[in-house]
């Protein structure tokens, strides 16, 4: 690998936190692609949020969707499920955001990313980061609703 395409590599890394097979490709294919790509997409996803429309919860939210839709963005769905949790998200919105994804895309989008998330939050994830909050915060409030729903029904 050329220093260049290191050095693009390293720059991808700092912002993500990881890199993934297509970054390794371009590095070491065409670093000035890589060097472009990851400029535009870490404006795009992470720049600044004055003047923006998203604060970054949505965008993760956003991309969680849209990961979903692809079908088969494993890493994608995590990467985008921990940054919007990261960044003030609930479980809930993230399996919201990508079952609305499920609609055009079709109900195996939406599952796949169920299982994705299940194993994600069970720290058996595709891409290594830590997730805020983790499984205990999500079952500590499903046991919640759970509980006003039976207190619901009882009356």
């Amino acid at each position: 690998m050329t220093p260049e395409g290191k050095k693009a590599l390293d720059e991808i890394r700092k912002v993500r936190g990881y890199t993934l097979p297509l970054h390794d490709a371009l590095a070491e294919t065409n670093p000035e692609f890589l060097k472009r790509y990851g400029a535009l997409s870490s404006y795009v996803i992470f720049g600044p949020g004055e003047g923006r429309a998203l604060d970054l919860k949505t965008r993760f939210l956003v991309m969680v969707g849209i990961t979903t839709a692809v079908k088969g963005d494993r890493e994608g769905i995590e990467w985008a499920a921990a940054r919007a949790i990261q960044n003030g998200a609930t479980w809930e919105e993230v399996y919201e955001a990508a079952f609305l994804a499920g609609l055009p895309a079709g109900m195996p989008a939406f599952e796949a990313a169920c299982k994705a998330l299940k194993e994600m939050k069970a720290g058996r994830g595709w891409v290594p980061q830590k997730v805020p909050g983790g499984v205990r915060k999500a079952k500590a409030r499903g046991a919640a609703k759970a509980g006003a729903k039976a207190t619901r029904k009882a009356r």
